[in-house]
């Protein structure tokens, strides 16, 4: 075996040999290069100041405020000034913006005067008599208090009630001093709709109201018994005795204030507003007029008697003959109480259907005499008409507005009397052909 050693050996050291030859052959490969960074941008050059004389470039002028905005800004100082607080202000008028359904209730005359019977019959419905009575039962003892505190009757308070929401169903929608600055910005109720604003603010900061609380109807009347603010203030009561007077949710303070409002205005505790009467073939329809007062004593001697046919009852005072349909419809003799209704509301349609409801809810005689129900109602058109027509036969009925008034009514009196007609000042469509065929 030894002999075999050296060239065991030899061949080893050539074959490490050969090994480390390679190994030294071979260049390792380096890891590839990073990229260079991207060149910074270049800084551009400063462009020198302008030697020359500065500009001024101007600002657009910021859009002049609206009309609406003016509004509020002037209602602004005037509560400052009136002692409305800023956070008063703030809450009342945060968010509101004109109504456009106000805008155009304001703006707009209808088209159609509705017929007194038209009205009568849904202001005086079977169904508001039966509401009328059944509010009569539940509040009986609070309406009770009320009538003998103001001398006003029960039927008169609860006719207003119904008239005006339907018995607290219906007191309007409207954020107030929205609908009131709708009205107060522009159109025809602008100098109406001011102090009534400053009124509501005075009435939210005194009663702490929340103004989301404060609904209205389109004029700004609220409550169950529909108080203007200014009216508010002068005449609202505390009639359920709670120390506050809510007249959206207390019936007791809505009735109380409605009676204290026409208390004060002279409603007479021992008269009735007035009644039906029957007026004799040849009577002086030009003296029957609502402004047109003379003593019932009068009226008696004239030959107006009761609608049964009986005689006038005995009073000393002075009464007017109303016919709210001309010589063809019911005829009515209205004492003092009447023209205390009309302060509630100056529509003698109104007043008629407050009084005639009244009767009806104490189970009382409605009205006897037959309304014309043929006639038709005149368009606004034929309301301008009717007005040019008298002023063209040398009448004065007053603005050329298509509102048939007093003034019209006086001169289509005279018209009628000048031409032989009956002169009971009612404008028909009749009347106003015969007129422009002359």
């Amino acid at each position: 075996m030894a002999r075999f050693a050296l060239p065991g050996l030899k061949r080893l050291a050539a074959i490490t040999g050969l090994l480390l030859a390679v190994a030294c052959a071979v260049t390792p490969v380096p890891p590839p290069a990073a990229p260079p960074p991207a060149p910074a941008p270049a800084t551009p050059a400063l462009v020198p100041a302008s030697t020359g004389p500065s500009v001024t470039i101007p600002l657009e002028p910021p859009p002049p405020p609206s009309d609406f905005e003016r509004f509020i800004a002037r209602m602004h100082a005037q509560a400052r000034a009136a002692g409305i607080s800023e956070d008063t202000f703030k809450a009342a008028t945060a968010g509101i913006a004109p109504l456009p359904a106000i805008a155009g209730m304001n703006d707009n005359q209808p088209e159609f005067s509705r017929p007194v019977w038209a009205y009568l019959d849904s202001a005086v419905s079977a169904r508001r008599i039966k509401d009328g009575k059944a509010m009569l039962a539940e509040f009986r003892q609070t309406l009770a208090g009320i009538e003998k505190q103001s001398g006003v009757p029960r039927e008169i308070l609860l006719a207003i009630w119904g008239m005006e929401s339907d018995f607290g169903r219906d007191a309007g929608s409207f954020n107030l001093f929205a609908a009131l600055a709708t009205l107060g910005y522009q159109g025809p109720r602008a100098d109406y709709a001011a102090p009534e604003f400053l009124a509501a603010l005075k009435i939210m900061q005194e009663q702490h109201y929340a103004a989301a609380e404060m609904k209205s109807s389109w004029a700004g009347a609220f409550g169950q018994t529909q108080f203007t603010p200014t009216t508010f203030l002068k005449y609202a009561a505390d009639g359920d005795h709670d120390g506050r007077i809510n007249l959206w949710t207390s019936p007791a303070d809505a009735l109380a204030s409605a009676a204290n409002l026409l208390a004060s205005q002279g409603w007479k505790a021992t008269e009735t507003w007035g009644f039906e009467v029957k007026l004799p073939k040849r009577f002086a329809y030009e003296d029957a007029d609502i402004d047109a007062t003379r003593p019932v004593n009068e009226w008696r001697r004239r030959g107006v008697r009761t609608v049964s046919g009986g005689a006038l009852p005995p009073y000393a005072g002075q009464a007017s003959i109303y016919l709210p349909a001309g010589a063809k419809g019911p005829a009515f003799l209205l004492l003092p109480n009447f023209s205390v209704i009309l302060k509630y509301n100056n529509a003698a349609s109104y007043a008629l259907a407050v009084a005639e409801l009244g009767e009806r809810i104490m189970d009382r005689p409605g009205i006897k005499a037959s309304w014309p129900r043929k006639e038709h109602p005149l368009s606004r058109d034929e309301r301008l008409r009717f007005q040019q027509a008298l002023v063209a036969a040398g009448f004065d009925p007053g603005k050329t507005d298509g509102v048939l008034g007093h003034q019209t009514r006086l001169a289509t009196r005279q018209y009628q009397k000048a031409h032989g007609l009956i002169a009971d000042g009612y404008p028909t469509a009749d009347l106003l052909a015969v007129m422009e065929r002359r």
